[in-house]
């Protein structure tokens, strides 16, 4: 039976936590930003000389430090003996489920409580802890009996039993099936027929969910393979490409600016300069992303580096897991690293392949600045568009919870700032200087990111256990078999078989370019629903950039709205980096994915609608 809790008072001042935690014995031991994260979730909590403050068999939720008093427990011949170390309650930081022993106030007692949801998170940053707790604890009751252990938490899964799961699997075997039976009129070789019905059954597995996300992309790179479809190096592109390079290398990085605790440190001065409201907190985590999207040229490095961040933002703020709040954080984050990756030139590989199919005058015409000013006026209604859907889907704001007072007391648990943090830092610095004089050495952003990695491997900084455990390697051959399998497309003439059959849409650039972009809008939906987003840029851009020309329209026009209407996606398999967000918040523990996908099916119209704004700007600017 249960005894009542103690009752818990306000939060404990800031100074007297960080000494208590600091001058514990055990804890001190833990990192300094392991520390900082434990500290909002502390509270303080009194009891009366006399008062209980757990009995044997509670639930043992609590890790308590002696503030002010002092606590005993009670001995199996019934003597109170005073608690060594000022502290009581190591059964929360083992596999205890319950309390082995009643504790005791001997006088009015001040105490710090650490929750056991905490210490886990403390405990898997230094494993080592743990041994400590529960040689502790077997030296205060040794020979007493220990309670069950408590079952871990199991990791999220995802159910895909059920009816929804025997019709993805009829789908996958059917479809191969009547592409085979019906597509001998598409006017395609053999190779390139069977491509197409391995192609649809990976689209069947994505589309259902039916297994992991990275595993259609390796289903259709070992059929493609054990059936010669395509050479090898055509298939296995991804393994080398660009972009395969850079996401390995950026998530390397980012795995160092979060072990380190640079992410939190800058996270911790954030909030403490920000004015303390919802609003400010957002808006600084936005404005974070919008900071990186012209430095980072992939929206997947991007999100790696704002996700530890937002996650971080969210424990501080005590935000509750799937509420509105920890919610809008989330559409923050994610919002932050991909709005606006069609108007700088610089944000994503694929911008510089629409840039590299203008004309060499229009080339002149829209470098790095000219793209901005062109792109400016779509950049502005898409921040209105973000803006106005965040007010009407999480109303609310007022004051925030944060303690100012905490956070400077977390900033100085971290202390001055460490090695692998100015490590790291040298690393962003290294990169972003590369990326900006690109123009004088000509080094490849994918190559000067892979050389940051290289040295943070060689000096030790990113350690082999991190790069084993902190890389995210199943999204990476997900990222492989997309790049694969859109190389195929290429080489088997697949996306020439698509451009045959959308050439009357060049008209309506001449005639009715508003209906253009409409009905490029629903060609992007349908294609979409089966290729992946950078495939699906490359190809339309092929197609109609040229035809631009002829049908006397804007090439770069309409290649800027090849980019912002592909990026458009609704369902989580359609969009890599959403796979990466989902991944790495733990298959969306801490938001509720139903609000965020309906908020991102309302931002695609607000892109759409951005688009039609533009187009007196791009009047204005005399490109239509």
């Amino acid at each position: 039976m249960n005894s009542p809790a103690l009752p818990v008072s306000e939060t404990p001042p800031a100074e007297t936590a960080v000494q208590a935690l600091l001058a514990d014995g055990l804890l001190s031991r833990a990192g300094y930003p392991s520390l900082a994260r434990l500290l909002p979730q502390a509270g303080e909590r009194r009891a009366k000389a006399g008062e209980t403050v757990f009995s044997k068999g509670d639930s043992a939720d609590y890790l308590y430090l002696v503030l002010a008093g002092e606590v005993g427990r009670r001995a199996a011949d019934g003597s109170i003996q005073p608690v060594a170390g000022g502290r009581c309650g190591e059964e929360a930081a083992t596999d205890c489920a319950a309390y082995l022993a009643d504790a005791v106030a001997m006088s009015d007692v001040r105490l710090l409580s650490i929750p056991r949801t905490g210490l886990v998170v403390l405990l898997a940053g230094s494993p080592g802890l743990r041994s400590d707790f529960y040689l502790a604890l077997t030296s205060l009751l040794a020979g007493a009996e220990a309670g069950p252990a408590r079952a871990a938490k199991a990791a999220p899964t995802t159910e895909r039993g059920g009816p929804k799961a025997v019709f993805g699997w009829l789908t996958a075997l059917l479809a191969p099936a009547a592409i085979l039976l019906f597509g001998s009129d598409w006017g395609l070789e053999r190779n390139a027929l069977y491509f197409l019905a391995v192609f649809s059954s990976a689209i069947a597995m994505w589309i259902f969910s039916l297994v992991d996300e990275y595993l259609p992309g390796i289903f259709a790179l070992l059929a493609t393979l054990a059936m010669g479809l395509v050479p090898v190096p055509v298939i296995l592109a991804g393994l080398a490409s660009d972009g395969f390079i850079l996401a390995m290398s950026i998530l390397g990085l980012a795995a160092v600016i979060v072990s380190s605790g640079l992410s939190y440190r800058l996270l911790l001065l954030l909030l403490y300069r920000l004015p303390n409201t919802p609003f400010w907190q957002n808006f600084g985590l936005l404005l974070t992303g919008f900071a990186l999207t012209p430095l980072v040229p992939s929206i997947n490095g991007r999100v790696a580096l704002l996700t530890p961040f937002m996650q971080d933002m969210g424990e501080i703020l005590r935000l509750a897991p799937k509420g509105m709040a920890a919610t809008r954080l989330a559409v923050s984050a994610f919002t932050g690293a991909s709005l606006l990756s069609a108007v700088f030139l610089s944000s994503k590989s694929v911008n510089f392949v629409v840039f590299g199919l203008l004309p060499d005058q229009a080339k002149d015409q829209f470098q790095w600045l000219d793209w901005l000013v062109a792109a400016g006026g779509t950049g502005i209604a898409l921040l209105a568009g973000y803006f106005l859907l965040a007010a009407i889907m999480f109303p609310g704001g007022g004051a925030s919870g944060l303690s100012k007072d905490q956070v400077a007391a977390q900033l100085s648990v971290l202390g001055p700032v460490k090695r692998r943090e100015w490590a790291a830092l040298l690393g962003i610095g290294a990169f972003m200087l590369g990326i900006a004089s690109a123009g004088l050495h000509k080094v490849q952003p994918p190559w000067l990111s892979l050389a940051v990695l290289y040295a943070l491997l060689l000096f030790g900084t990113l350690t082999k256990k991190e790069f084993q455990e902190k890389i995210d390697w199943p999204f990476l051959m997900y990222l492989a078999g997309i790049v694969g399998i859109t190389a195929a497309f290429g080489y088997l003439g697949i996306d020439r078989m698509i451009a045959a059959r959308l050439p009357e849409l060049g008209e309506y650039m001449r005639t009715s370019f508003p209906a253009f972009i409409a009905i490029l809008f629903a060609v992007v939906f349908v294609i979409r629903l089966a290729v992946p987003i950078s495939a699906t840029i490359v190809i339309l851009a092929t197609i109609f950039m040229p035809l631009a020309e002829t049908y006397g329209a804007n090439p770069w026009v309409v290649g800027f709205v090849i980019l912002v209407v592909g990026e458009m996606w609704f369902f989580p398999y359609q969009c890599s980096y959403y796979l990466q967000f989902r991944q790495l918040t733990h298959h969306c523990e801490s938001f509720d994915e139903r609000r965020f996908l309906v908020f991102n099916a309302l931002g695609n119209a607000a892109k759409l609608g951005a688009v039609y704004l533009s187009i007196p700007w791009w009047k204005a600017m005399g490109l239509l």
